[in-house]
C-alpha cells in the first residue's frame, strides 16, 4: 500500500509539475480554478496524445512532455527507495547503489563523460554515509536491547569510515580507469539493443542534453527574422524561377502558396515548438480538424530551383498524389508537409487537394472566443515577458474601438498597411524586439516585419496568431500556368476563430488584403466580390526626433558650461566694480557664518569680519592661508565707502578710476582663501570660534 501511495504521488507532482495545473492563488479567491485546471489539462493532454499518436503509427516526435514526466516519476522513485532503504529496511547499502547506477546511466546517456569524478566522490560520500547510517542501527538496536556500549565507538567507526572512503577517493584517482568503451559497444550491437535505441530515439527525437540556453524552442534558436535573401534588390531575384503550378477553382483568396508556420516568438524572431512526424500514404487524407466555410482546391505544382523537400499549398493541404511525412503540433495542428525521399525533387510535378479558410466578415465576427480549443489558445497567444509594452498598448488603441476579433484584426491590418513597404531596410539592431523597432523606429519594411508585427499585436489582445511563410500566388498566364520567381518569396500572418480554423490576412501594403468572400468555388472568370471597407485607424506613430551622438552631445555640454562659467565669474569692467566687490566680500561673510544683517554699516560689518579673522589667524594651520586678507578687507571696504559716500567730483571717468581695477584685484586675492576657509571648516567640522 506504502508504495502505490508513493506512486500515486510521483505522478500527481510530476503532472501537477509539468502541466502546470495547479491554479494561481488569485485564480483561487476568484472562484476560477476549476477553469484554469480544465484549460491546463486539456494542453497537457494534447501533448501527451501526440506523442503517443507519433509513436503508435510510426512517426517520430520532438515532443518531450513524456520523456519529463518518466524522468520525473523515475527520480521521485529512486529518492523514494533510497529513503525507504535507509529509514524502513535499514540497508542504506542497496538504496544507495540503485543511485549510484541510475546516475552512470543519465551521465553516459547524457554526455557527461567529461565530469565522471562525480562518480568518484559519489562513492566516498556513499562510504561514509553507509558507516554513520549503519552506527545509527547498532547504536539504535543496543538502545532497545539495553546493551551497554562505549560512546567511544562511535569516533573510532566514523574514523575508519572517513579512511576508507578518503582510501576510495585516492585509489579511484590513482588506478587506470576502466576502459567500458568496448563492453557498451558490445553490448550496444545486440540486435534486440539496436531495435530498442531505435525505436527510442525515434520516439524522442526531440530529446537533447542541457545546452544551457533557453528550453523549449527546438529548432530556432533566437529566430528566423529577418531572412536575410529579401534583404536587397538583386535582378536574379526577379529572374529566378522557383517553381510553377495551377490551380483550381479561381478563387480571388487563393494569393499564397503555403510552405510552413512559425509558432514561437522568441523576441528576437520566429522558432519551432515540438512537433510529431507521421507517415502519410498516397492519396490518404490528413487528420485535420474539422472547419466550417472552406473552400477546396486542386494544384498541380513543379518545384524547379533546388532539390528541396518542402511541400507548397495553397492553404492546408488534405492529400497528396505521393507519400509525404506530415509534421503536427499537438494531435491535429498542421505545421508542414515535406517529401520522405531523399531523391532529387527538381522539375517533378506533384499533385494535391488542399482547403482554405473562405469564410465571410460576418461568420468570422459571430465566431466565439470562448469556443477556442485550449492547446491553440496556449500556443498561439504566447509572447515574450520582455516584449515591449508600448506594443501592447498600440495594439490596445488600434483595436478599442471593436468589439470582435474579426474586426480587431481588420484593425490591425488596416493599420499595419499605412508603413511604406521596401526591402532597403537593415536588420533590428542587437538586442531590440524586431516588431518595437518595426513599428516605432525603421517604419518601413517588407513582409516579414508586417506579419511578424500583425502576428505578435494579435496574441497582446488574445486572439492565436502565427507567422506562414511561401509565396505570392500569380496571375497564370493563358495556358493557366502560374509562374512563381524567387522575389516573390513572402510571410502573413494567421489568425485562428473558433469553428473555421486557420484564416489569412495580409497587412504587407503592396499587397491585396483580405477581401469579403463566401465558402463556395469561383469558376475561371467570375468576378470577385466586393472588397470590404478598411475600418478606421489611428495614424502610425511619430517616428523618434533625430538625436546628437553622445560624442556632440558631449561637446556641447561643455560648451555650455565653459560659457556658464564665463558669464558667472566674469568682472564687470566699470565703475560698479567697486560695490560688486564689495557685495561679494559680504556673501563670503555670510557664508563664514558671519552676521551681515541690511541694517549694518560698512564699518560695522569690517568690525566683525576683521575680528573673526583675527581669530582664525590665531590657529597655526589658518595663519598661512589668511595671510593678507585683513588688510585686503580693510582696502576693499575703504573702497566702497569713498565710491558710496565721496562728492562725484572726486570720482575718476568710469572705466578708468583706478578703484575699480584695484577693487577687482582685492576680491581676486582674497576670494580664494575664503572659499577655502569655508569648505576646510565644513569637512573638519571645526569653529575656529
Amino acid at each position: 500500500l506504502a508504495w502505490l501511495l508513493l506512486l500515486a504521488y510521483g505522478m500527481i507532482f510530476t503532472l501537477i509539475y509539468l502541466g502546470r495545473l495547479l491554479p494561481p492563488p488569485w485564480l483561487l479567491i476568484a472562484g476560477s480554478g476549476a477553469g484554469y485546471f480544465r484549460y491546463q489539462w486539456a494542453v497537457l493532454f494534447d501533448r501527451a496524445a501526440s506523442w503517443l499518436v507519433a509513436v503508435s503509427s510510426g512517426g517520430s516526435s520532438q515532443e518531450t512532455i513524456i520523456f519529463a514526466a518518466a524522468l520525473g516519476l523515475g527520480a521521485w522513485l529512486l529518492a523514494a527507495y533510497a529513503a525507504w532503504s535507509v529509514y524502513r529496511q535499514r540497508r542504506p547499502l542497496a538504496g544507495l547503489v540503485v543511485l549510484a547506477l541510475a546516475l552512470g546511466l543519465n551521465g553516459y546517456f547524457g554526455g557527461y563523460e567529461e565530469h565522471r569524478w562525480f562518480a568518484t566522490v559519489f562513492a566516498g560520500l556513499a562510504a561514509l554515509l553507509v558507516a554513520v547510517l549503519q552506527y545509527a542501527n547498532l547504536e539504535f538496536g543496543w538502545q532497545q536491547r539495553s546493551v551497554d556500549y562505549s560512546p567511544e565507538i562511535r569516533f573510532e567507526l566514523l574514523a575508519t569510515a572517513a579512511g576508507v572512503g578518503i582510501i576510495l577517493l585516492v585509489t579511484s584517482f590513482v588506478l587506470p580507469a576502466l576502459n567500458v568503451r568496448q563492453i557498451a559497444r558490445a553490448f550496444r550491437e545486440l540486435a534486440a539493443v539496436e531495435q530498442t535505441e531505435e525505436t527510442l530515439g525515434r520516439a524522442f527525437e526531440g530529446v537533447r542534453p542541457p545546452q544551457g540556453g533557453r528550453p523549449g524552442f527546438a529548432p530556432g534558436g533566437a529566430g528566423v527574422l529577418p531572412r536575410a535573401f529579401l534583404l536587397g534588390d538583386a535582378p536574379e531575384l526577379y529572374e529566378t524561377v522557383v517553381m510553377t503550378a495551377t490551380v483550381t477553382p479561381d478563387h480571388p483568396e487563393a494569393t499564397h502558396w503555403r510552405a510552413a508556420s512559425y509558432d514561437v516568438y522568441t523576441g528576437r524572431g520566429w522558432a519551432l515548438s515540438t512537433e510529431r512526424e507521421e507517415p502519410v500514404a498516397a492519396g490518404t487524407f490528413l487528420a485535420l480538424p474539422p472547419a466550417a466555410a472552406q473552400t477546396t482546391f486542386t494544384q498541380t505544382v513543379s518545384w524547379l530551383f533546388d532539390n528541396r523537400a518542402i511541400r507548397y499549398t495553397i492553404g492546408l493541404p488534405r492529400r497528396f498524389d505521393h507519400p509525404v511525412r506530415v509534421h503536427w503540433r499537438g494531435l491535429s495542428d498542421f505545421s508542414r508537409a515535406v517529401d520522405p525521399d531523399e531523391r532529387d525533387t527538381a522539375g517533378l510535378p506533384y499533385q494535391a487537394v488542399s482547403r482554405l479558410g473562405t469564410a465571410t466578415p460576418n461568420e468570422l465576427r459571430a465566431s466565439d472566443p470562448a469556443q477556442l480549443p485550449a492547446p491553440i489558445l496556449d500556443r498561439y497567444t504566447n509572447l515574450p515577458a520582455d516584449l515591449p509594452q508600448r506594443v501592447r498598448d498600440l495594439a490596445a488603441e488600434v483595436a478599442s474601438d471593436y468589439d470582435s476579433a474579426y474586426d480587431q484584426a481588420r484593425a490591425l491590418e488596416s493599420f499595419l498597411r499605412q508603413y511604406p513597404y521596401s526591402l532597403l531596410v537593415s536588420g533590428p539592431p542587437a538586442g531590440r524586439d524586431p516588431v518595437d523597432y518595426f513599428l516605432f523606429d525603421l517604419q518601413s519594411g517588407y513582409c516579414d516585419y508586417y506579419a511578424t508585427a500583425m502576428a505578435v499585436m494579435a496574441r497582446s489582445l488574445g486572439i492565436p496568431a502565427r507567422l506562414a511563410t511561401g509565396y505570392l500566388a500569380q496571375a497564370p498566364g493563358p495556358d493557366g500556368v502560374q509562374t512563381i520567381y524567387q522575389i516573390n518569396a513572402h510571410a502573413w500572418p494567421e489568425l485562428y476563430f473558433a469553428g473555421y480554423g486557420w484564416i489569412e490576412f495580409e497587412p504587407t501594403s503592396p499587397f491585396p488584403a483580405r477581401r469579403e468572400a463566401t465558402a463556395v468555388d469561383y469558376g475561371f472568370g467570375e468576378a470577385p466580390p466586393t472588397p470590404e471597407p478598411p475600418p478606421v485607424t489611428p495614424p502610425i506613430p511619430e517616428p523618434p526626433a533625430e538625436r546628437l551622438s553622445p560624442g556632440w552631445a558631449l561637446l556641447l555640454m561643455v560648451l555650455l558650461a565653459a560659457g556658464w562659467l564665463w558669464w558667472h565669474r566674469r568682472t564687470p569692467a566699470s565703475p560698479p566694480a567697486v560695490p560688486w566687490a564689495y557685495h561679494r566680500l559680504l556673501r563670503a561673510a555670510g557664508a563664514l557664518g558671519i552676521a551681515t544683517p541690511a541694517s549694518q554699516t560698512p564699518a560695522e560689518m569690517e568690525a566683525a569680519l576683521q575680528a573673526r579673522l583675527a581669530a582664525w589667524e590665531a590657529t597655526p594651520r589658518l595663519e598661512r592661508l589668511l595671510r593678507g586678507v585683513r588688510s585686503a578687507v580693510a582696502t576693499l571696504t575703504a573702497l566702497f565707502v569713498r565710491h558710496q559716500y565721496a562728492p562725484p567730483a572726486t570720482q575718476a571717468i568710469p572705466g578708468t578710476s583706478r578703484s575699480a581695477s584695484e577693487a577687482r584685484t582685492l576680491w581676486r586675492h582674497v576670494r580664494h582663501r575664503l572659499w577655502l576657509l569655508r569648505w576646510l571648516r565644513r569637512l573638519t567640522g571645526e569653529k575656529y570660534d
